[in-house]
């Protein structure tokens, strides 16, 4: 639901670079060039950003008990 702090396989921290990513991604710049420049070379790194599905507002529309 929320990025990790480290990446599952190989434990670099990872979890600051997540807004800086999203902003980037989102004004349309190529997402390979952001990675690269975050210094994200690892594809176990990469695949944590690529892979990454929020959902936060999902799960805020239920209850809790």
């Amino acid at each position: 639901m929320i990025i990790p702090i480290r990446c599952w396989s190989c434990g670099k921290p990872i979890g600051h670079l997540w807004e800086e990513f999203k902003e980037r991604s989102a004004k349309g710049e190529d997402k390979k060039k952001v990675l690269n420049e975050l210094g994200l070379e690892r594809y176990c790194c990469r695949a944590v950003f690529l892979g990454h599905i929020d959902l936060t507002d999902v799960a805020a529309e239920f209850k809790k008990f």
